[in-house]
């Protein structure tokens, strides 16, 4: 790869890292308001493709830890958004501690 094309993939790699922490936050916002029955249970869909995202892009910029974090968050869930329930009891504790795997991931704060 010649120079300019690397620092090309650098930026955009940096660009996306960069990101990460807003959309994290975004998940960890909708995850908090399904949880607590304040959001539609559709929410799930929009959390599930979010994740779906992440796994796919993760490992084009180079993160693929970040990647595999997702597709556990996305396998997860999609059972919950094929069925139009939100996850219960212990269900709920799963995607907390998915959400927190999935950022630690990234090892960002």
């Amino acid at each position: 790869m010649n120079d300019e094309l690397s620092q090309i993939v650098a930026k955009l790699r940096a660009d996306y890292a960069e990101q990460l922490p807003a959309t994290f936050t975004k998940m960890e916002n909708l995850w908090r308001g399904l949880a607590a029955e304040e959001l539609p249970v559709s929410g799930v869909v929009e959390l599930t493709r979010m994740a779906h995202s992440i796994t796919g892009a993760g490992t084009t910029f180079g993160l693929p830890a970040v990647s595999r974090a997702a597709r556990d968050l996305e396998l997860f869930l999609d059972p919950f958004s094929a069925s139009g329930r939100l996850p219960s009891g212990a269900e709920r504790e799963t995607v907390s501690v998915l959400l927190v795997a999935l950022r630690q991931s990234a090892a960002l704060p």
